[in-house]
């Protein structure tokens, strides 16, 4: 396959499955229907297009050179995920921390918060793991007045985990940004002023990789597309085009 004359077929600004089968028959007009999905992921794998969003494409040297985000975890959380490591292997969480917002946001975050989201099941044995641990730094589905109560720095926040809950490819624990955006509208144990969205959430977009539909998908379970949608939709310049 002639990957490059494909490329050179494609438009420059979003293209679709459809418009990428026209250019490879064009090339080859022996190209069957069939052989477009292992095509799109030898083009993607080649970074020669992007995807960002459902059924839309971009050639790759049109997309702004941006990299991926991975929150750096602080000592406490790093040993909170090798105790979950240890002693709860099978079960599915999330680890993140309330200080990874620092980057985006104006006003700084004076106290970190280390929030672990556990599958439903394990949320009480975890909790009674963690606090013979961790004495004095775990709340378990804590309020916003349970945590300026009782909330600590480096405190540990466990909370339930949703499922299909978005994760990093470079670790099973390990949260991406598409989930952290969301979060910012879905967990209202944040304490952040929402007048800092719109600055925080476009820098994130400007800096960072981000797959709009692990994105979108992720809202939905959450209850939460609309609103993040109706943010978005304010900056096409970052090359957002929103399909819900």
């Amino acid at each position: 396959m002639k990957k490059q004359e494909i490329i050179q077929k494609l438009p420059d600004g979003i293209f679709s499955r459809q418009q990428i089968l026209h250019a490879a028959q064009s090339v080859e007009p022996s190209f069957k229907d069939t052989q477009l999905r292992y095509l799109i992921g030898t083009l993607r794998n080649s970074k020669l297009i992007v995807r960002i969003g459902r059924n839309q494409y971009k050639k790759a040297e049109k997309e702004p050179n941006k990299s991926i985000f991975t929150g750096a975890y602080s000592d406490t959380a790093l040993h909170v995920i090798g105790y979950m490591k240890e002693h709860f292997p099978l079960l599915s969480y999330r680890v993140w921390e309330l200080s990874w917002l620092n980057e985006f946001f104006n006003h700084l975050i004076a106290h970190n918060h280390i929030f672990l989201e556990v599958e439903k099941d394990g949320c009480d044995f975890v909790f009674s793991a963690l606090t013979e641990k961790f004495p004095g730094k775990v709340l378990l589905k804590a309020t916003v007045k349970e945590m300026m109560l009782y909330g600590t720095d480096d405190g540990i926040i466990i909370t339930r985990l949703v499922t299909e809950a978005p994760r990093s490819d470079s670790a099973k624990y390990q949260v991406p940004l598409e989930k952290l955006i969301v979060d910012l509208f879905a967990n209202k144990n944040l304490m952040l002023s929402k007048a800092d969205y719109p600055f925080a959430i476009e820098l994130m977009f400007s800096k960072y990789r981000i797959d709009q539909v692990t994105m979108l998908r992720y809202a939905r379970r959450r209850n939460k597309a609309n609103e993040v949608v109706r943010l978005l939709q304010d900056y096409p310049h970052l090359f957002i085009s929103i399909t819900t």
